[in-house]
């Protein structure tokens, strides 16, 4: 929250700055639609959105938005294996990735207009939704020993198992897409909220810089550790760079 407390003080700051400049007034009347997206992070992932924002009037408008994105644990971290020579990293404990495919519907309003070609315009954002979890079971390069416990030059991929894979038989991670066709499906809700900072400077197009908070709700914990420590409830910060257009129809 303080950090998007620091970005809305910026903003402010900065549209007070050019008070002093001629103002221009902006029709926006014959715009109808919008579509704009682009990268969003957040402080349990990062991946992409893409909303299609409808008029409602001058200052209210529908938000259709697509988000998919990664989605780790809190207590995620790597280690290597330091008898196998070149070993690469790995998360230990972690048998599964998810995906998570964010569909929500909200609304935008308009808090503060911009009258000059480089202002800022601020928007209030607040959407809810459906949560689909993809978890997908992460599989290891296992290295294989000889009778006297040297390493042997052969390595074989299997499905993580922390009661008999640790430090000193992984190799490393296999192929991202290795166990995608066991993947389990997790449905839960999303919410968010938030100010967009739009500064495009001109008046068809759309960039703009969107903070806020989002919550991640599962009717169960998801298993993403072999751990007591799994949640299913994911709270985070969240930043979105987006472009777009603006359209008549």
């Amino acid at each position: 929250m303080k950090i998007l407390l620091n970005i809305v003080i910026i903003v402010v700051f900065f549209q007070s700055a050019l008070a002093q400049e001629p103002e221009e007034t902006e029709n926006k009347i014959g715009f109808r639609s919008e579509w704009y997206g682009g990268l969003h992070l957040n402080t349990s992932g990062w991946g992409g959105e893409l909303t299609r924002s409808k008029f409602r009037t001058y200052k209210k408008y529908d938000l259709f938005t697509l988000n998919i994105s990664s989605l780790r644990h809190v207590k995620e971290f790597r280690v290597r294996n330091q008898i196998v020579p070149n070993a690469r990293s790995f998360k230990y404990g972690k048998i599964n990735t998810v995906l998570t495919t964010r569909l929500s519907y909200g609304r935008r309003y308009m808090l503060y207009e911009k009258f000059r070609e480089k202002g800022v315009e601020i928007y209030f954002v607040g959407q809810v939704g459906l949560n689909i979890a993809v978890l997908k079971p992460i599989y290891l390069e296992i290295v294989k020993f000889d009778q006297d416990g040297r390493p042997l030059p052969i390595r074989v991929d299997e499905r993580y198992d922390t009661d008999i894979h640790n430090d000193q038989n992984i190799f490393g991670k296999s192929s991202s897409l290795k166990g995608i066709g066991e993947s389990k499906f997790n449905f839960g809700g999303y919410a968010k909220t938030g100010f967009m900072f739009e500064f495009a400077d001109n008046r068809e197009k759309i960039l703009a810089l969107e903070a806020g908070v989002m919550l991640d709700v599962f009717p169960k914990k998801l298993v993403i550790l072999d751990s007591e420590l799994n949640q299913q409830l994911f709270f985070n910060i969240y930043l979105n760079l987006v472009f777009g257009k603006k359209y008549y129809d």
